[in-house]
């Protein structure tokens, strides 16, 4: 049984080994698939210190040889000393900040005492011969009149430091703060606990366990710093999600798909991809009358509406806003049906309109009324800008077309206008009635272009 083959003195700290030892590994695999996540880093940091504080404590509770004794206090000590180390990096990578000057020098002072833990030589840091354990019948352990006390009283008081200044963040966020402060809190008092414990047990004060606790603490402050990397990693996944959805309210998940195949980072200026679509372009005819009539947040409040009503019936055809310019809207349809989606969803949006202004009840002279034109072939849907400064666009010969076409209705006095090329592209036996209006030069294109109304039944 295992008390038979490690001696009691060393149970606790064999169980403690096992159980960082074994974390380590599983943060070590997790490392393999987030290997950028600085929290998680810290954490493994902790875990190999932790494993060494343990094997140390092991080793020379063994008591097999002077040497032994000597080299495994000198791991203990040093491993110890670099704990202080291991929180600093720990809180700064879960606050996302740069070391300070305090922490660095918390860091400098750790590896200075883990230094002198590892080389110090004679009765002052550590040297022999050995020296009975104040407390624990039967153990020895090598001199240190200075370094130990030093290297246990900074450690503590590190801990207890964390734990203050952690509390504090959560009462100054009245506790409506990062909720994965609360677990570092509460490990860091364990610990503090625990250490005080043993430091006050080994300088021969009574204590209420009889009996060393700093693995056990040590081994919950393990437990709770991995809820606190878990609840920091789940915070920064909603955090993510939450502007990823913001994100798509201004960009398209359409082209998000093309643009950032790799992620929101992976975006940069001049991405581009060609496909072959529809373009419908949506315009507000006498919007400046419109503007005039009505006050600015009447008019942005009666666009808003409209324009919501214009999108569901988009999404619903599955259509994609590209823009939003001012008074005229930009959609694209893609795939072989392109056509046929693109003018099913203008036929819909003039449907759209007459209900929206029956429903707003509004007056003769604020009745909304739009154009509607179609233009099928290649675009090239990319980002444009610069480093600092992106957006994402539809450009073309074809966005164009559709815009000119859309500029024709308001001189013919139709709602609704497509291209040869998309009458072209509806398939056989459609149940969209076309009016054939011949040909028409175009601002941009040096040929005719072949036009048709799409003239809708419920006309008057």
């Amino acid at each position: 049984m295992l008390p038979n083959l490690i001696p009691h003195y060393s149970v606790g700290p064999f169980i403690a080994f096992i159980a960082n030892a074994a974390m380590a590994i599983l943060c070590l695999v997790t490392l393999l698939f987030y290997h950028s996540y600085r929290p998680l880093r810290s954490l493994l940091l902790f875990y190999l210190l932790s494993t060494l504080f343990f094997l140390g404590w092991m080793i020379y509770g063994f008591q097999r040889s002077p040497s032994s004794i000597l080299l495994g206090y000198r791991i203990d000590l040093a491993a110890l000393a670099l704990l202080p180390a291991s929180w600093t990096w720990f809180s700064a990578s879960l606050s996302n900040r740069p070391l300070g000057p305090l922490s660095r020098a918390m860091i400098g002072i750790s590896l200075l005492l883990a230094g002198l833990a590892l080389l110090g030589q004679g009765p002052w840091f550590l040297g022999l011969p050995l020296v009975p354990h104040e407390v624990a019948s039967g153990i020895l352990r090598p001199q240190s009149k200075v370094l130990r006390p030093l290297i246990h009283s900074y450690t503590i008081l590190i801990c207890l430091f964390y734990f203050v200044l952690t509390v504090h963040q959560l009462r100054r966020a009245r506790l409506q703060g990062p909720i994965y402060l609360l677990p570092f809190a509460i490990g860091m008092a364990f610990w503090f606990l625990g250490g005080l414990h043993d430091a006050l047990r080994s300088a021969g004060f009574l204590v209420p366990i009889d009996g060393q606790i700093l693995w056990f603490a040590s081994f919950w402050l393990s437990i709770f710093l991995t809820i606190a990397v878990g609840l920091h990693f789940r915070s920064l996944e909603l955090a993510i999600r939450e502007a990823r959805d913001a994100f798509e309210k201004f960009v398209p998940p359409a082209y998000l798909r093309r643009i950032a195949a790799r992620g929101l980072g992976s975006i940069h200026p001049g991405q581009a991809d060609q496909q072959w679509a529809t373009i419908l372009c949506c315009d507000i005819h006498g919007f400046t009358a419109l503007s005039e009539r009505l006050r600015p947040e009447q008019l942005i409040t009666l666009v808003n509406r409209l324009y919501e009503q214009i999108v569901r019936v988009v999404n619903a055809k599955q259509g994609v806003v590209d823009k939003f310019l001012g008074d005229a809207v930009i959609c694209i349809f893609e795939g072989k049906d392109s056509a046929r989606t693109a003018v099913a969803c203008g036929m819909e949006m003039r449907r759209a309109v007459r209900a929206f202004n029956t429903r707003e009840e509004t007056s003769a002279g604020k009745t909304i009324q739009i154009g509607i034109g179609l233009h099928t072939g290649p675009v090239i849907i990319g980002t444009i800008g610069s480093s600092e400064r992106m957006d994402s666009t539809v450009l073309g010969l074809t966005v164009n077309l559709a815009k000119r076409m859309e500029e024709l209705t308001k001189t013919l006095g139709v709602e609704m206008l497509i291209s040869q090329q998309v009458a072209d592209g509806l398939p056989k036996g459609h149940p969209y009635p076309l009016r054939s209006l011949g040909e028409a030069f175009v601002k941009g294109h040096s040929s005719p272009l072949t036009i048709y109304e799409v003239v809708d039944r419920g006309d008057s």
